[in-house]
């Protein structure tokens, strides 16, 4: 699938404005889906030896413990998962909801946060939360492309959602959150879009299969990132980028380091990135 009808991102926009959330099947093959759980599998063996430490925690706690697997930061290991980041399906949406507001409904978004996992089986449930925005805001913040590159269910520790809880005006009650969350279904090659400011979480995974979920934060230009793309993508990579590529990341969002390099909040040209390596 390339390209939504109107009648049908109209539908898309209605659903994430009132439920929260909306479920296009069928947007990428199962091909596709293997391809890009292959190379998870890689980049997990690769890399999540060398992950930063939690910090301090009590050695039997929740936060000490490994119930997933997860790979970040995806785009400075392929550039192939561009096909997703920049797919057609997503932006048409996202041109919609993510300048909704602004100065002539034009002011730009970037990729906020990229992350890929797959739970462990007995992992517990994830808490409900949002991932950004605040209660009252009549518009969306962030919204969350959410890609299931393996089917989703209530076994293999599938999303839940509580449907219209982006409306509040208030935090619900944790009470409220439980009682009426609701679990979602989806094949492999799906998307599911939904706002920042849904309330949401993983559910408890009761089988060994992997669900690998690529879950993609767009948000408006002025947010902060979860990472520095900047500070965090090598030359090779940065060298192989198109201008909406580069965009995407933000690399035209830099704030300006003084009045002599320039005034403009959002740039012309692309900051350089900083010297870096993925650990070898």
């Amino acid at each position: 699938m390339q390209k939504l009808s109107k009648k049908k991102i109209e539908r898309i926009i209605k659903e994430v404005k009132t439920k929260g959330y909306s479920i296009i099947p069928n947007v990428i093959s199962k091909k596709s889906c293997k391809f890009f759980c292959q190379l998870l599998e890689s980049d997990y063996k690769k890399y999540s030896k060398f992950y930063a430490s939690p910090g301090n925690v009590k050695k039997n706690s929740l936060q000490a413990k490994i119930y997933e697997k997860s790979v970040f930061n995806l785009h400075n290991k392929n550039l192939s998962w561009f096909k997703l980041f920049q797919h057609p399906v997503v932006i048409q949406i996202l041109e919609i909801l993510l300048k909704e507001g602004s100065f002539k409904n034009n002011e730009p978004y970037y990729l906020n946060n990229i992350s890929a996992r797959s739970p462990l089986k007995n992992s517990p449930a994830q808490q409900l939360h949002i991932d950004g925005g605040l209660p009252g805001v009549n518009y969306l913040l962030r919204v969350n492309a959410l890609w299931c590159l393996n089917d989703f269910n209530k076994v293999n520790g599938t999303t839940t959602v509580l449907p219209r809880s982006q409306n509040k005006k208030t935090y619900p009650k944790e009470i409220t959150l439980y009682k009426n969350q609701k679990y979602l279904t989806a094949q492999a090659g799906s998307v599911i879009i939904f706002g920042g400011s849904l309330w949401h979480g993983g559910s408890t995974k009761k089988n060994d299969v992997n669900r690998w979920a690529l879950i993609l934060g767009y948000a408006r230009w002025w947010i902060k990132p979860s990472f520095d793309f900047i500070k965090n993508t090598p030359k090779n990579i940065f060298s192989k980028l198109n201008t909406s590529q580069k965009r995407l990341l933000g690399f035209h969002l830099t704030p300006p380091k003084d009045e002599f390099t320039r005034v403009r909040r959002i740039s012309d040209t692309f900051e350089n990135p900083n010297k870096y390596n993925l650990p070898k």
